[in-house]
């Protein structure tokens, strides 16, 4: 499925870029296009920190996102890096206690907070003091308001001025003492399109039924409806791993990733999940197919005396054709997963114990199958053995509600 997203820099006063508003796009269409604010800030932070690379959209700058009242009050922020982004809230939220809390913990937590749209109300007042940016529309409001909000809370208060249109509105904009400056007089924003796997709505469901009962929680059983999941089994892998959680070891298993994030995260991470707009799975056949070379995979792990490594021969079935289904190099999907060296050995070609058993499940589905191939891996193999296994992997796989 194609994903898009549009960035649109900021910079200093010394025409330096401090960072990037990323925008929430549905199509190569460069604008805004019906969805509300929950909805796009959920589609914004999926596609920057789960299918795409942060750190290629940023270029090392920070990101500039928008909040809701709602997704602030959900302590969404909290999930993102504190040092890599800007947390933008908008002119819509509506200005409570709860908002002004919420607003207040982040800012104790050290992230920076900008006030989108920014027209004086005494409403805001309780924000100036927390916030740290104010955007200003340059061309609408009165010059002299802006003037006198400037000199009551300068150095303060950073000030950016937007939608900076020409170049007389730059220069009025940089003499009257702004700090940042965003507009189409630099760029318009630039569309980054990606591919990502789609995840199985019903699965997110299920776990949100699971972890409400926090006193009995399984981390098994929700490692085992995760894995059933290609893409929320990628996102989670990847997101453990990032850089934003500093691992001094990598996380290579789905229960371990779990227990480290917590149900407070994990319930967080899913509510992004369910906003978004989740596509029709149009490769639903391609993803049975890699589901039940994960289980049978699985199950002959077991069968030739490879128990311990039995979820290394599952996630080599899963991801066996990730490459296919997000239109990637699979080296480059590699190198966000932090899977063993065995599968992703496996999955590159090597020729290890997990790529000769890859090679052999992939074979039977060509109706290739022989009993001599199937005594190379191992002697207890046979092809009915082989069939009742696949069976078996079979009636799992019909057996998921999806």
């Amino acid at each position: 499925m194609d994903i898009y997203l549009a960035r649109q820099p900021i910079f200093d006063r010394k025409m330096k870029v401090l960072g990037y508003e990323l925008l929430y796009r549905s199509s190569m269409e460069n604008s805004y296009q019906g969805i509300d604010d929950n909805h796009a800030t959920a589609q914004v932070i999926n596609n920057t920190f789960l299918s795409m690379h942060f750190e290629d959209i940023t270029s090392g700058t920070k990101a500039f996102i928008n909040f809701s009242h709602d997704m602030i009050i959900k302590e969404i922020p909290l999930l993102l890096p504190k040092d890599e982004v800007v947390i933008e809230l908008v002119e819509r939220a509506e200005i409570n206690e709860d908002l002004i809390k919420a607003c207040r913990k982040l800012s104790e937590q050290g992230y920076t907070i900008a006030l989108d749209d920014f027209y004086y109300n005494e409403r805001f007042l309780p924000l100036l003091e927390l916030a740290h940016i104010v955007k200003i529309e340059f061309s609408g409001m009165d010059i002299i308001k802006q003037k006198m909000l400037m000199d009551t809370y300068k150095g303060k208060l950073k000030f950016l001025a937007e939608k900076i249109e020409t170049r007389f509105e730059y220069q009025m904009a940089l003499n009257m003492g702004y700090d940042y400056f965003q507009g189409y007089f630099f760029s318009k924003p630039v569309i980054i399109k990606s591919q990502e796997v789609d995840t199985i709505n019903f699965n997110i469901v299920r776990i949100l039924e699971v972890i409400n009962d926090e006193e009995d929680l399984d981390y098994q059983e929700l490692a085992d409806i995760i894995e059933t999941d290609i893409g929320l089994s990628y996102k989670l892998l990847k997101l453990v791993n990032s850089a934003f959680f500093s691992l001094v070891n990598k996380i290579t298993s789905l229960k371990q990733a779990l227990v480290h994030l917590g149900i407070s995260e994990i319930r967080k991470w899913l509510y992004i999940l369910l906003l978004k707009d989740i596509q029709v799975i149009d490769n639903k056949e391609l993803i049975n197919i890699s589901l039940i070379r994960a289980k049978i995979m699985e199950l002959l792990a077991v069968e030739i005396g490879q128990k311990k490594a039995k979820s290394e021969y599952f996630l080599a079935g899963m991801f066996s054709s990730i490459d296919v289904l997000m239109n990637r190099d699979m080296k480059s999907i590699m190198d966000d997963l932090p899977l063993s060296k065995e599968v992703k050995g496996a999955l590159l070609g090597e020729n290890n114990d997990i790529k000769r058993m890859l090679n052999t499940v992939i074979s039977s589905e060509k109706l290739e199958l022989t009993e001599n191939a199937l005594s190379k891996i191992d002697s207890k193999l046979t092809v009915d053995l082989y069939t009742d296994k696949y069976l078996e992997a079979l009636a799992w796989v019909n057996s998921l509600a999806y």
